[in-house]
């Protein structure tokens, strides 16, 4: 039996494409989350269950960064046993660790908002994206 979720993603293939969409703007570095009109409109060019598959697997994604994070984390766990004689190798290995863990924390946080962005435009007002016609949105 197929779930919602997973009919949602595999017929018609918007709600894929909408969340390929966010979480490929969620991935660039330069941006610092100022994505609420774009992730805005993808969520609004939605059915209610599609956006709802897209939402929940937004949060999934954030979870599964976390644990990323952890594992990240724990890599380093033996970060203060190194010391200023410690092989360079090392040294940058361990840098390029806190790279990606920064990187990874990152893409969680957009994660997330992109999900709360979903949350405040249920709540809020008559007037959000989602009741607005395509054209009208600025």
């Amino acid at each position: 039996m197929m779930t919602k979720r997973k009919h949602a993603f595999s017929e018609g293939g918007r709600a894929l494409s909408a969340l390929r969409q966010i979480k490929a703007f969620t991935r660039k570095p330069e941006l610092d989350c100022g994505c609420s009109t774009v992730v805005g409109e993808v969520l609004a060019s939605l059915e209610p269950s599609e956006r709802a598959s897209v939402v929940s697997e937004l949060f999934s994604s954030a979870i599964r960064q976390r644990t990323k994070v952890a594992t990240l984390l724990e890599l380093l766990r033996e970060f203060d046993e190194l010391g200023p004689a410690t092989d360079i190798g090392e040294l940058e290995e361990a840098a390029m660790i806190f790279e990606d863990l920064a990187e990874q924390a990152r893409l969680g946080s957009q994660l997330l908002r992109a999900f709360t962005f979903n949350r405040r435009d249920l709540r809020g007002s008559h007037g959000s994206l989602a009741t607005l016609p395509l054209g009208a949105r600025r």
